[in-house]
């Protein structure tokens, strides 16, 4: 019973990065109010976020198959907590900067870590495993906003910043007191290069940054669209929106055991295409709340393949010992899109001044591409893990 209980608390990792981006989203208005930042400088504090996460993730999946998961994972977590605390202090732009630069490394070395765990608790199920990750995250996003709304209805910004930072030190102890570690072989240390990264890993990872970008562009332009393009109330908004929101937990849950039994890319490909016509369906024809919520709930839940599915298929692609890396290079660029996706859609609504057109280009096209990668990539049987939890 207790080896059954243990898969579930490595994921709580995971709720730590998703609550403080939606702590500084939540908290931005009196941050900025505070240090006098303007718009552009605000907005900028989330792409340094995702710019380090990127350069983190990079190297913190090689470096849990060398030195051990635990470690690189209990190091993420600890940084992240320690750069949200810090930056709670920050007395100017920046001084919180460089924080949230810490912050950022650290959320880049907390995930590709944890989900090359969870490879290794769940070898014959990594979907599952991958869902919960994914499930975690977005418990987070939801408990990191309703948190700091509390706080700042009674204290300021920096009491928010330090609760969650409190809240991610707590989480590294239970991580460090409850994970066993696995120090690999030399020869699991000397691995090649090639084994780590090979053309599908790099394929699945361009993929990733094209699967990943429709997310990000939805989440940053969505309730604008609905807004100013649908004409709907703020309330409406936040209920399409709130609905929306719990789509990545409930598609990980449904299409993670699915791919275990079907296959990865089968599953994708069933869901990627789709995703594209219920994304055009969704933006271009859909006028009412109601419709506009069914909609987007569908194309949340057809998309929630990306990162879920794209990790575990380059584990499988990958060497067996070099499940952190392939995982560390999916995230890398899921990260990356994070930073270019919102700018890329900014760019389209101004240039083209059409926001329904807008959407439709970064959404659809990007899937159809997501789809057409995948499609080119060699499933591999899934392999088992040798390495001990």
């Amino acid at each position: 019973m207790l080896n059954r209980l243990r898969v579930f608390v490595p994921p709580l990792a995971n709720l730590i990065p998703s609550m403080s981006v939606a702590t500084l989203g939540v908290a931005l208005p009196e941050l900025r109010q505070s240090l006098a930042l303007s718009e552009v400088r605000a907005g900028g504090l989330f792409s340094i976020i995702f710019i380090f996460a990127s350069i983190g993730s990079a190297f913190a999946g090689r470096l849990s198959d060398r030195v051990g998961r635990k470690r690189v994972l209990v190091a993420g977590v600890t940084m992240l907590a320690s750069g949200f605390s810090l930056a709670s202090f920050a007395p100017s732009h920046l001084i919180i900067a460089l924080c949230l630069a810490l912050t950022g490394t650290g959320y880049g070395f907390t995930t590709p870590s944890l989900y090359a765990l969870m490879s290794d608790l769940l070898p014959e199920r990594r979907g599952f495993g991958a869902s919960l990750v994914s499930v975690a995250y977005g418990l987070g996003l939801s408990a990191g906003a309703a948190v700091t709304s509390w706080m700042l209805a009674r204290a300021h910004w920096p009491a928010a910043f330090l609760a969650v930072g409190a809240f991610g030190f707590l989480i590294a102890i239970v991580e460090g007191a409850t994970i066993r570690n696995f120090v690999p072989s030399p020869a699991e240390k000397k691995l090649p290069y090639s084994a780590v990264f090979n053309p599908a890993v790099a394929l699945l990872a361009v993929a990733e940054f094209f699967g990943g970008s429709v997310f990000f562009s939805s989440a940053a332009w969505t309730p604008s669209v609905l807004r100013a393009a649908k004409g709907l109330t703020i309330g409406e908004t936040g209920f399409v929106m709130g609905l929306w929101g719990l789509t990545p937990m409930i598609g990980a849950l449904l299409l993670g055991p699915l791919s275990d039994r079907f296959g990865r890319k089968t599953v994708i490909l069933s869901t990627a295409f789709p995703a594209a016509v219920a994304a055009f369906i969704s933006y271009q024809w859909l006028a009412t709340p109601y419709a506009l919520a069914a909609g987007l709930v569908l194309f949340g839940i057809l998309k929630a393949s990306v990162p879920t599915l794209i990790v575990p298929l380059a584990q499988e692609s990958a060497a067996p010992e070099a499940a952190g890396a392939a995982a560390g290079a999916i995230m890398s660029m899921h990260y990356f899109s994070a930073v270019v996706a919102p700018l890329v859609a900014g760019a389209f609504i101004s240039g083209t001044g059409d926001m329904i057109l807008s959407m439709v280009l970064t959404a659809c096209v990007p899937l159809v591409i997501y789809g057409s990668l995948i499609a080119a990539v060699r499933e591999k049987p899934g392999i088992t893990s040798t390495r001990p939890a």
